[in-house]
């Protein structure tokens, strides 16, 4: 049978969740637009902004919209990022799927590139670098993944036997990268593989992807991603539905890792409570404690295993 992979006109659906992000979503569905809009099915979900990003969307879809395979846009009352993101996975209909935050920007053959490593066998999802630029679109860096929060090796991420580790580790993904098969994140009965309890779906998603062995890193980047005051990361009362939902992510891929893998990621889900103030929670503070020293050392020899097999690579 022939792999539909094969196939360099085969349907990328992009879709885009959209909340209150009018000053940028015209950048956004540019940059779209300049990827080869003929193979391209442009879904947008508005999850009930208050402002008129949905108007502008739709303007500009009056303009440029018939230059797409297919285009949809529709909006909903306010329902949270992993709810919208699995509504317009619901919605898709492509054999190749690419979420953009709708304050993002591609880069020129963003989608081309992704895919070239997408039709290599064995491989479900792929995700690359992303430039970080601020709210007036001017560069402010040159790789989100070795330069923002927690910095990640680019090397490690590039070895497909690092990757997990370096994702368990050193968790630092940005902006709009990812492009998967539409099977790596829908099931058979149509229904999306995340968990819909997760506030916010991008750890989930990477894990359950790194554990099948089939995801892989594009060691360049495919995106601007946006650092402005209102990014869900930056939000204060969004960081303990952050820290809530790295917990729960955590439990729910780990279920389906080898079991080193497993016992780590366990660990840094029990690290959660040490956000606990309750009686239990100061209770289980030595238990928290001696996890945070056995991450450590984990880490450490991970880091030593890193260092040794990415020489040996770069000698072979």
């Amino acid at each position: 049978m022939r792999n539909r992979y094969d196939d360099t006109r085969a349907l990328v659906s992009v879709l885009i969740p959209l909340y209150n992000h009018a000053r940028y979503i015209e950048e956004c569905l540019d940059s779209i637009l300049m990827q080869g809009a003929e193979n391209i099915e442009l879904i947008l979900i508005d999850d009930g902004s208050s402002d008129d990003g949905f108007s502008l969307a739709t303007a500009w879809k009056e303009k440029h919209g018939h230059r797409f395979a297919r285009i949809e846009f529709d909006r909903q009352s306010n329902a949270g990022i992993t709810t919208t993101f699995d509504r317009l996975l619901r919605r898709s209909t492509g054999s190749a799927i690419a979420v953009v935050a709708s304050d993002d920007v591609l880069l020129h053959d963003s989608i081309a590139k992704r895919m070239a490593l997408l039709r290599q066998p064995g491989v479900m999802a792929v995700f690359g670098d992303a430039i970080p630029i601020d709210g007036e679109s001017r560069v402010t860096g040159t790789s989100a993944i070795a330069e923002l929060g927690r910095p990640s090796s680019r090397a490690a991420l590039a070895d497909v036997r690092t990757l997990p580790w370096e994702l368990i580790f050193r968790w630092n993904v940005y902006g709009s990268v990812l492009l998967c098969r539409r099977e790596a994140v829908i099931n058979p009965d149509s229904d999306s593989v995340l968990n819909l309890d997760i506030f916010c779906e991008d750890m989930q998603l990477y894990y359950q992807l790194s554990t099948k062995g089939t995801l892989r890193y594009l060691n360049e980047p495919v995106a601007q991603y946006r650092v402005h005051g209102s990014n869900t990361c930056f939000v204060e009362e969004n960081i303990p539905k952050l820290r809530k939902s790295g917990y729960e992510a955590q439990k729910f891929a780990m279920r389906t890792m080898p079991f080193w893998r497993r016992l780590v990621v366990g660990l840094q889900a029990f690290t959660y409570h040490r956000w606990d103030k309750s009686l239990r929670g100061r209770l289980i503070f030595p238990l928290v404690a001696a996890a945070h020293v056995v991450l450590l050392g984990s880490r450490c020899f991970y880091d030593f295993y890193r260092v040794r097999l990415l020489k040996q690579s770069r000698k072979m």
